[in-house]
């Protein structure tokens, strides 16, 4: 099984979650990392919750939830391709 795509966050889930382990299998498959960080955004925001942007191709979130602004969405994604692997 190759997926394309590995999506991860969620809204329900009491933990941090382990973007480097989820980047770690993208790799390994070839597929891309989104993360909707939705729920978490405001956590994120202010240092309180693990940053997606490192390790995520991809990061989704909205602007009227922990970020408290006006109903809207927010896509940030990678320019470019991926860098070379090291080693």
């Amino acid at each position: 099984f190759r997926p394309k795509l590995i999506i991860c966050g969620g809204s329900a889930y009491p933990r941090d979650w382990d973007y480097k382990r989820f980047r770690q299998v993208a790799d390994k498959c070839g597929a891309l990392l989104l993360c909707d960080m939705a729920h978490i955004s405001g956590l994120v925001a202010a240092q309180e919750a693990a940053d997606p942007f490192e390790y995520c191709d991809l990061v989704t979130t909205t602007t009227h939830k922990s970020l408290r602004g006006p109903r809207a969405g927010m896509i940030f994604y990678r320019k470019g391709p991926k860098p070379p692997k090291k080693g």
